[in-house]
């Protein structure tokens, strides 16, 4: 739609009211709540310090953070990581998940676990976000040991025990599905 970059605050002001202009004609208009401006890009670090704040505001949007950071240059770069409310509404779901298939077959349980967490990795696995999905995959790790262990009264499942169980199984391990090349060719700024 736009592919203009904004450098400046009287630009920004400007493409919001040529973008509500144009959110009218579809009979659409912008959430005055949710819609505010943000300092982003290179110098929003220097800026927020002689705004009094530490580090510059971040953006949520789709269940993602997006911050100002450096690669390892020490060039800007927008950061992406899981949201803190989405990675704890996930761990929510995966020990109801668990709660709820305890009984079944340790095959089964694998198979669906898998399941919930290849949709995780591919929409939470963008580069940069590699913590963000290995939280996740910590705590269905953690979980689903609990689970194993309150099975039955006499059941207390050792670490050895059920890294064998995981090795034989084989759950899922954290993985990109977008990496930093990819990342790189869809953003358009």
């Amino acid at each position: 739609m736009f592919k203009r970059e904004v450098k400046y605050r009287s630009d920004a002001v400007s493409f919001q009211e040529v973008l509500s202009k144009r959110l009218q004609k579809l009979a659409l208009t912008l959430e005055p709540s949710k819609t505010k401006l943000v300092e982003f890009g290179r110098f929003a670090q220097k800026y927020a310090g002689k705004r009094g704040r530490k580090r510059p505001e971040t953006l949520k949007f789709l269940g993602f953070t997006f911050c100002c950071t450096r690669n390892l240059k020490g060039n800007f770069k927008v950061g992406m990581c899981t949201e803190n409310t989405r990675v704890h509404r996930s761990m929510q779901r995966l020990r109801d998940l668990m709660r709820r298939m305890m009984h079944l077959p340790i095959q089964e349980q694998v198979k669906n676990l898998n399941s919930v967490l290849r949709g995780h990795y591919a929409y939470f696995g963008i580069a940069g976000n590699f913590m963000g999905i290995s939280r996740i995959y910590r705590c269905v790790e953690r979980c689903w040991k609990k689970m194993l262990s309150n099975r039955s009264r006499k059941g207390n499942v050792t670490w050895e025990t059920y890294h064998s169980l995981k090795t034989r199984f084989g759950l899922l391990r954290p993985k990109l599905s977008v990496s930093y090349g990819k990342l790189q060719g869809l953003a358009i700024l």
